[in-house]
């Protein structure tokens, strides 16, 4: 698969540049988003069978086994995550967006991701799922035997 992906990339990414610098709207508007889509793709395989190859190995396993206490919540820290930004960067909250830059943003997320793993730990401690994720479940089953 990661061969494949990364041969299929480099051509649809050449491709894509190619038809974005045309200056035909209508080219660039139906070709180049298709090769625009099916490069992320091909990039997107590339990404996971890297890293499905590299988890094979013990010291990578480690350095990222931290991230199945973030996967067991998605649905919790993805909302989490939109609330905490909403507070950061809106005007209702700190209103942080005109004075942030790319770099301080980015180690802002990178801060509030860390502070996540570490709340999952200490959730999936205590508890079996993260509350949205027991709330997803439970309106899932709702009027039947396993709700």
């Amino acid at each position: 698969m990661l061969c494949l992906s990364a041969v299929a990339f480099a051509p649809l990414y050449v491709l894509k540049e190619l038809i974005m610098g045309s200056g035909d709207a209508i080219v660039r508007q139906s070709a180049g988003t298709a090769f625009d889509m099916y490069q992320k793709l091909a990039f997107t395989g590339v990404l996971v069978s890297a890293f499905v190859l590299l988890y094979q190995g013990e010291g990578f396993k480690r350095m990222v086994g931290g991230l199945r206490y973030y996967g067991k919540m998605s649905l919790t820290n993805y909302i989490t995550q939109s609330i905490i930004g909403a507070i950061i960067y809106f005007p209702f909250g700190l209103y942080l967006a005109p004075h942030c830059g790319y770099t301080l943003s980015l180690l802002v997320g990178i801060c509030t991701f860390l502070l996540q793993v570490q709340c999952c730990k200490w959730w999936l401690a205590r508890h079996k799922q993260g509350p949205l994720e027991k709330a997803w479940h439970r309106w899932t089953w709702v009027g039947t035997e396993k709700s």
